[in-house]
C-alpha cells in the first residue's frame, strides 16, 4: 500500500469525516503507518521545537532533549491509544480490532503533528498549537463509528474512556521518561 502522506495530512485536517470512510476500508498495516505516516509527521513538532530553543539561545543538549523527548512520547502515545481504542470498543459494542485502533489514533493526530510548526512563533504559538491538538481530538471523536464501529449512542461514553485511560497511561509512561531523562510530553494528542 503506498499512502501518498501530503493528500491524506490534507484530507484528514480537511474534510475528515469523509477521510474516515477511505480510512476503514483501506488494508492496515501497522508498521508501514508507523514509518510512512506517523514517524514523519510527529518530526514536525520536533524540528519546528528544536528550532526555537536553539534560536532563543538554549544550550544544545536542552535543545535536542526536549524535543527529543516529545518525539518519542508521540510515538509511545499513538501505540498506547491504539491498544486502549481497540481493546475499550468491544465493550462498548464496537470491534476490537488493533490495526482499525492505530489507523485512528494515527490519522487523529494529524492536525497535531501539523499544528506543531506553530511552536516556532513567540508567544502565540503555544495557543495556535492547542487549537489543533484540540482539532485532532474532535477528528478522533468522528473516526470512532468508522473505525471502531462502536455504536453512536455509545460513542461519547467510549470517548471519554478512551482519553481517561490514555492520559493516565501517558502520564504514567511521561513519568518513566523523566526519570529516565529529565525531560516529558504530557499531551495525548502531540
Amino acid at each position: 500500500m503506498q499512502m501518498d502522506i501530503v493528500s491524506r495530512a490534507q484530507n484528514i485536517a480537511r474534510s475528515p469525516q469523509s477521510e474516515w470512510r477511505v480510512i476503514a476500508d483501506e488494508p492496515a498495516a501497522i508498521t508501514e503507518l508507523y514509518t510512512g505516516y506517523v514517524a514523519i509527521l510527529a518530526a514536525i513538532p520536533l524540528v519546528a521545537e528544536l528550532l526555537h530553543l536553539l534560536f532563543s539561545g538554549a544550550p544544545v543538549g536542552v535543545a535536542i532533549a526536549i524535543p527529543f523527548t516529545g518525539y518519542v512520547m508521540s510515538l509511545i502515545n499513538v501505540a498506547v491509544v491504539a491498544v486502549i481504542a481497540s481493546k475499550l470498543a468491544s465493550r462498548f459494542g464496537g470491534v476490537d480490532d488493533l490495526a482499525q485502533g492505530f489507523k485512528l489514533a494515527a490519522y487523529a493526530s494529524t492536525a497535531a503533528w501539523l499544528g506543531g510548526v506553530f511552536l516556532l512563533l513567540p508567544w502565540v504559538g503555544w495557543l495556535l498549537r492547542l487549537v489543533c491538538s484540540l482539532y485532532s481530538i474532535y477528528v478522533f471523536y468522528i473516526g470512532i463509528p468508522e473505525l471502531t464501529r462502536v455504536p453512536s449512542e455509545r460513542r461519547v461514553g467510549y470517548f471519554v474512556c478512551v482519553l481517561v485511560a490514555t492520559m493516565i497511561v501517558s502520564w504514567v509512561i511521561a513519568m518513566i521518561l523523566v526519570m529516565l531523562t529529565g525531560q516529558a510530553r504530557l499531551m495525548p494528542f502531540r
